[in-house]
């Protein structure tokens, strides 16, 4: 289970990325064609604090979502190789438990 969360993370962490990259790079094109065609300083004045929040919360959320997924995703590989031993001890013991004791005379 956890493998495929880790394929998981890699597979949305990697989405989030080039989703927030790519409307990173449509904001700021659509506002520097916008300035061009009018070279109006009022609506420059008016508009550079959304476009700032705009790309501030691009660039959060693109460099932050993959970071975290890194760091889950490193504690799951932490935590993989304990979760398979405790597996294969349990299996082990069970296996043994199923087999039947003999009792000392029949030896």
């Amino acid at each position: 289970m956890l493998e495929t969360t880790v394929l998981w993370l890699d597979q949305v962490s990697a989405e989030v990325f080039w989703t927030c990259a790519a409307g990173l790079v449509l904001i700021d094109l659509t506002a520097m064609a916008v300035v061009m065609a009018t070279r109006s300083r009022e609506l420059v004045n008016r508009w550079t604090g959304r476009v700032l929040a705009a790309n501030l919360l691009l660039l959060g959320a693109g460099l932050g979502v993959p970071a975290a997924a890194f760091t889950a995703k490193l504690a799951a590989r932490a935590v993989l190789p304990a979760m398979s031993a405790s597996a294969s001890t349990a299996t082990q013991s069970k296996s043994a438990a199923a087999e039947p004791a003999l009792p000392a005379a029949a030896r």
